[in-house]
């Protein structure tokens, strides 16, 4: 049997430290984020939550506050924010706006129950563009659901994964959604 100390050293992998915000209105809607990408090796559209890189110096909720008021208009406190409640780490290779190169993102996730609003963030639309942010809307659970078959997801099964959150609320130890 080889010896296990005599494994090469695997190089760490450089995730993208990030945040992500489920915003539900007293509906059960949730805010979506559809980023399209020109990437000929991805795919051409990824649904999710709202949110993004940690940039330094900051923390999980400066970071989230952020980049709520960037991409969506919602400036909450920093009380509204709560506790995580849900981990995430995938790896797949990508590239950030600044052009750096990461092996995945590590997302700490954040509930907040708010009233309907009509997204309108803090960047125009070019910037908006730039950042690959191409909609965001309300839906709901159904709505996500019934999304094409071919529409991609962050994480997978999102429906589902949004539905535990809701449900779970701010209880308990923060869900680890897995890759």
């Amino acid at each position: 049997m080889p010896d296990p100390s005599l494994a090469p050293e695997q190089p760490a992998l450089r995730l993208r430290p990030a945040v992500r915000a489920v915003l539900a209105d007293p509906d059960g809607r949730v805010l979506l984020c559809r980023w399209h990408f020109e990437d000929p090796d991805g795919p051409a559209d990824v649904w999710g939550t709202p949110g993004g890189g940690i940039e330094p110096g900051e923390d999980l909720v400066d970071a989230l506050r952020r980049e709520l008021a960037e991409e969506t208009g919602l400036e909450p406190s920093r009380a509204a924010c709560g506790p995580v409640v849900a981990h995430r780490r995938h790896v797949v290779p990508m590239r950030s706006t600044d052009g750096r190169t990461w092996d995945g993102q590590e997302e700490w996730v954040f509930l907040l129950r708010v009233d309907a609003f009509e997204p309108h963030g803090r960047m125009s639309a070019e910037e908006l563009a730039a950042e690959s942010v191409a909609e965001l809307g309300w839906y709901s659970l159904d709505e996500i659901r019934s999304l094409p078959a071919t529409a991609v997801t962050a994480p997978r099964a999102l429906a589902d994964v949004l539905e535990t959150l809701l449900a779970r609320g701010h209880g308990g130890e923060p869900l680890e959604l897995g890759g």
